[in-house]
């Protein structure tokens, strides 16, 4: 977290391929440490939204082949005199690469979203305010106001959802709970849980049956799904996501995330997570869960590339305290910026126009992903893809949907996987860890 690339802001491919790495852009990876400094001219003062007829090439930085690739060709059948200089490189390294990229003599002139990244060179004035744009193409009708929010942030870098808008949605993802149908009636269980106590209950109970409850990878990321998922559903979406936004005055240290740790800890101690889990990385555990090592998994919709679709799995939102309250769970638009530097700023602006068009709505959902506007983007397939748009559509609907916890500052992320680490292992008190989240996050925010 979260379309953390097209993997967790990435991580929404069906078929496998490196939608995981959108994740790690949206933040799932450690952030750069450097302050950069760049010079640049404040455009821009005019623009255009009509595409030259004059052949020009853009440059795009990525590290999802999809759907970026897909999109790309189809832009380019539609607009021929476009042609795009690709540079691709591996998401493992995409985070820290595009800061210098971006502050660098020749930076793309368009980039996947890294919010770690667009945090640390925004201030510097390296990444394409686009304000105008949003203006001129109409884009507050065209994409949802949540979506666009999350790639808006203060110019100083330390508070999103407000400010400049430094980036335009691809493509979204969401983290929910995944169950394996037959485990379920193994179980003795006719429901899926949709309340804490109920999911409590079943994690019990398939326990008793001799079946794994949850398959849960804490060697990376999967800690953190599992974790931000309870906080959601105990402090609620709105104060989570004012921590994760930087509002000044807002605390994870709340009696809600000190419970949600504690029951992380508790079903660690009890045995319901797959055999250690600390050394158990999360795309190991994915895999496990699609050959049916466990009832549960959360995780997030760029599992689709793995776990079967059909009728064998189903998934739901992440369960919640009080029978009817708001569907929450975790999410991230994956997303695109405009170099500052661009010298065809607009026709850039022209590509991200594109990506609220039916025609790449149509490419978004054939890959398996969730498309940035529901209602004009065509009906998945039956079954889990069904399953899962419905699950996104709800949280959408009850404004529960909350980014990524590790996007929170630019060292979140490892703040989170040691610190949870050791709560899984029985080595961190829960409150000591909530205390270390607010350490950094203070650290970062001033």
């Amino acid at each position: 977290m979260p379309i953390r690339t097209y993997s967790r802001i990435g991580r929404l491919a069906s078929t496998g391929v490196a939608l995981a790495c959108l994740a790690v852009m949206a933040g799932c990876t450690p952030g750069p440490t450097t302050n950069p400094t760049v010079t640049i001219d404040d455009r821009p003062t005019e623009i255009a939204t009509t595409i030259p007829s004059t052949p020009l090439t853009l440059s795009i930085a990525y590290c999802d082949r999809h759907p970026v690739e897909d999109l790309v060709r189809g832009f380019t059948k539609l607009h021929p005199t476009v042609t795009f200089n690709l540079q691709y490189e591996s998401c493992n390294n995409f985070s820290t690469d595009i800061v210098n990229k971006l502050t660098g003599a020749n930076p793309p002139d368009i980039t996947e979203y890294v919010d770690a990244a667009i945090q640390t060179v925004a201030p510097a004035g390296a990444v394409l305010n686009l304000a105008p744009y949003v203006q001129a193409y109409g884009w507050a009708d065209k994409f949802p106001a949540s979506e666009l929010a999350q790639l808006q942030l203060s110019a100083d870098g330390k508070v999103h959802g407000q400010g400049n808008q430094y980036g335009i949605p691809g493509g979204a993802s969401f983290v929910g709970l995944f169950y394996n149908k037959s485990l379920l009636a193994q179980a003795g269980l006719s429901v899926v849980p949709t309340t804490l106590d109920e999911f409590e209950a079943a994690l019990a109970a398939a326990k008793a049956a001799g079946v794994t409850p949850i398959a849960l990878g804490s060697q990376d990321d999967g800690g953190i799904h599992l974790w931000g998922s309870l906080v959601n559903s105990l402090i609620g979406p709105q104060d989570a996501q004012d921590w994760v936004n930087g509002l000044p005055g807002a605390s994870i240290d709340q009696p809600g995330t000190v419970q949600a740790t504690q029951l992380l800890a508790d079903w660690a101690a009890a045995g319901y997570f797959t055999d250690a889990p600390n050394a158990t990385a999360e795309d190991d555990a994915r895999a496990g869960f699609a050959a049916g090592s466990a009832l549960f998994t959360v995780d997030g919709s760029w599992s689709m590339g793995t776990i079967p679709t059909g009728d064998a799995f189903g998934f739901v939102p992440f369960p919640v305290v009080n029978p009817g309250d708001p569907a929450t769970g975790q999410g991230f638009t994956a997303g695109f910026a405009i170099s500052s530097k661009s010298a065809n700023a607009d026709v850039a602006a022209a590509f991200l126009d594109y990506l609220a068009s039916t025609e790449a709505a149509e490419i978004s959902v054939g890959l398996g992903l969730l498309p940035v506007n529901i209602a004009t983007a065509p009906d998945p397939a039956p079954g889990l893809a069904t399953d899962l748009r419905n699950a996104y559509a709800a949280a959408a609907r009850d404004n529960g949907i909350v980014t990524f916890y590790d996007h929170a500052t630019p060292t979140m992320h490892t703040t989170l996987i040691q610190g949870l680490q050791g709560v899984i292992a029985g080595h961190l008190a829960p409150q000591a860890f909530v205390n270390s989240l607010q350490e950094d996050w203070t650290k970062a925010k001033g």
